[in-house]
């Protein structure tokens, strides 16, 4: 049920708005609006997944007293589930009876006019009645979130900007400092490493003589390339990998964890779609792409640094390739340099 005491409710909703206003990460925005749920709602657990391709993946989950059989599963493929399938088609929330006396509630979250999270509610309460506040905070929540995809995201292609780059890939590092740990305490003497345990990789691609296409063209059907191109990585890319304009034709893209064959085999992959496209007026297009492994001992100058030695080194000896940083070392066809703070991508 509802809090008994409504101001005691509203003024508690308004600290915990102001709570999740506040910050700019989206996780701990997750966290937040999970926990403030939960606390506003008696005698319910509280459940917020995001929306990865075809499955619903956790993201937190509180209530006072969790039963066994509501703790959530780490990752749900949304088939399996028919009210998460039924609030994906429909659009609308899904209400099932439990029992006599509980009811969950699936309601879908949007940003940027899409179903981005699923949140479930499971409560013993009338739901119609408890659900008003919650209800409100959840648009709050939406709308903040198209807030941040506007600040966080390119104007012309839509991907990620430089700025988010720049905030996130400190945190990136951290997590694979993180997995770093894990790794050694956990299945030491596996033959083959777990996917949780394989590596990200950065790679920093360039449109290759894109002035020239500017000049001939005119930038009318430059912000097309790279419109189509930014389209491209997305049908290219997984879900899972972050996509980034850096602005003008320079692009970035992390890739989640995989092994480094497979890395080069997707850029490699991802070259060769360009190179076959046949974009609008211009024709061929060819991009020049340099990757490294993300490596959580190193500092973000000094990874940017070798994907864009790498991406120089694929420019200076022909374009249309993908060269691996590592790889160019080991071979001597490159010398290792030390980068500071001040090194500037491109």
């Amino acid at each position: 049920m509802l809090l008994p005491d409504l101001n005691s409710s509203l003024n508690h909703a308004l600290q915990s708005l102001a709570a999740m206003t506040g910050q700019r990460d989206r996780e701990l925005l997750a966290r937040t609006l999970v926990a403030t749920l939960s606390e506003l709602m008696e005698q319910s657990v509280i459940t917020l997944y995001r929306l990865v391709g075809d499955e619903a993946i956790l993201v937190a989950q509180a209530g006072t007293a969790i039963p066994p059989d509501q703790i959530a599963e780490p990752s749900i493929i949304i088939s399996d589930r028919l009210e998460f399938k039924s609030v994906i088609d429909s659009r609308c929330e899904s209400i099932t009876s439990l029992d006599a006396h509980t009811t969950s509630v699936t309601i879908p979250i949007y940003g940027q006019q899409e179903i981005t999270a699923l949140l479930v509610i499971i409560t013993n309460a009338n739901f119609d009645q408890s659900l008003s506040l919650p209800r409100d905070i959840l648009t709050i929540y939406s709308n903040y979130l198209n807030l941040l995809d506007e600040s966080e995201t390119d104007t012309l292609t839509g991907l990620l900007n430089r700025r988010t780059f720049d905030n996130n890939l400190e945190k990136m590092l951290t997590e694979c400092t993180d997995a770093e740990v894990q790794k050694i305490e956990i299945n030491s003497h596996s033959r083959k490493p777990p996917s949780s345990e394989l590596p990200h990789w950065l790679a920093v691609m360039d449109i290759d003589h894109f002035k020239r296409i500017n000049d001939e063209f005119g930038h009318l059907y430059g912000d097309e390339v790279l419109l189509l191109l930014s389209r491209c990585m997305r049908r290219n890319f997984r879900q899972t990998d972050k996509l980034f304009r850096f602005g003008g034709e320079e692009f970035v893209v992390v890739l989640d964890r995989t092994c480094e064959v497979d890395a080069s085999k997707v850029l490699e992959r991802f070259r060769t779609a360009i190179e076959c496209y046949d974009f609008p007026q211009v024709g061929r297009v060819t991009i020049s792409i340099g990757f490294t492994c993300l490596n959580g001992k190193d500092d973000p100058s000094t990874l940017v640094g070798r994907a864009d030695q790498a991406l120089y080194y694929a420019k200076e000896h022909g374009r249309n390739q993908v060269c691996f940083y590592e790889g160019l070392i080991a071979e001597g066809n490159l010398t290792a340099e030390h980068f500071t703070d001040d090194v500037q991508l491109f």
